[in-house]
């Protein structure tokens, strides 16, 4: 919208510009042409942000179409089978190996639960933050690239401070996606938290599989997955 706006404006200054040079039949004609030129490729700017805006409303649309307002086992498992970081596609549960080259963990902040055998941890990519992470591990096991991440929690903030990956898309849900969007693709939560502050709180659950989604003021900030796994 701020790139219509200003190229509106740069036209309307040529416009007054051309308007300015009536002195001169000679220069008016030149100026016609020029302003006629370069309006013409304002037009053709205008036109091409006009058509980049439509391409991306018709792929959110295409995004939402691929749901039917409904949530259940098979909705989850369809969303976690399409997961989207930087130019990868990954299904979850996958391992840390699984992710690849650049992904790995943050062990300074290894939090383990022995009692549920769990251990989380920072996720990062190029050393730097990009979620948050749960496993199952075994207190002796110290080697756990191989173990099936269940539980995965993206930021916007993470996302945003680093500048490594351009896109993070969890079956088509982006930091992008709004709350209509949200209902549109899976209907009202099972849950719901709200408070003052403008903060809510979207919980899909099924089992033992389940979806969290946290806005702030209507926009997405926390996407997270619990899975299944071993």
């Amino acid at each position: 919208m701020k790139r219509k706006l200003v190229l509106i404006m740069a036209a309307v200054i040529l416009a007054s510009n051309s308007t300015a040079c009536k002195n001169s039949e000679n220069t008016l004609s030149t100026d016609n042409d020029k302003s006629r030129s370069t309006q013409s490729s304002i037009s053709e700017s205008v036109s091409e942000s006009t058509e980049s805006d439509t391409q991306s409303k018709t792929e959110v649309q295409s995004e939402i179409n691929e749901y039917d307002g409904t949530f259940n086992e098979d909705v989850f498992d369809k969303i976690v089978s399409n997961v989207v970081i930087g130019d990868k596609t990954f299904s979850f549960p996958c391992s840390l190996e699984d992710l690849g080259d650049g992904f790995t963990f943050r062990k300074e902040t290894m939090i383990y639960e022995e009692e549920t055998e769990l251990r989380s941890c920072g996720l990062l990519y190029d050393k730097k933050s990009l979620a948050a992470v749960t496993m199952h591990c075994a207190a002796d096991d110290n080697d756990y690239s191989d173990n099936d991440i269940i539980c995965i929690s993206f930021t916007a903030s993470a996302f945003k401070r680093q500048d490594t990956i351009d896109n993070i898309s969890i079956g088509g849900i982006t930091f992008d996606s709004t709350e209509e969007e949200i209902l549109q693709m899976f209907g009202e939560p099972i849950d719901k938290y709200e408070d003052s502050d403008d903060f809510e709180l979207y919980i899909y659950s099924i089992d033992n599989k389940r979806m969290t989604l946290s806005f702030n003021s209507g926009n997405l900030n926390i996407i997270e997955f619990k899975l299944g796994g071993k």
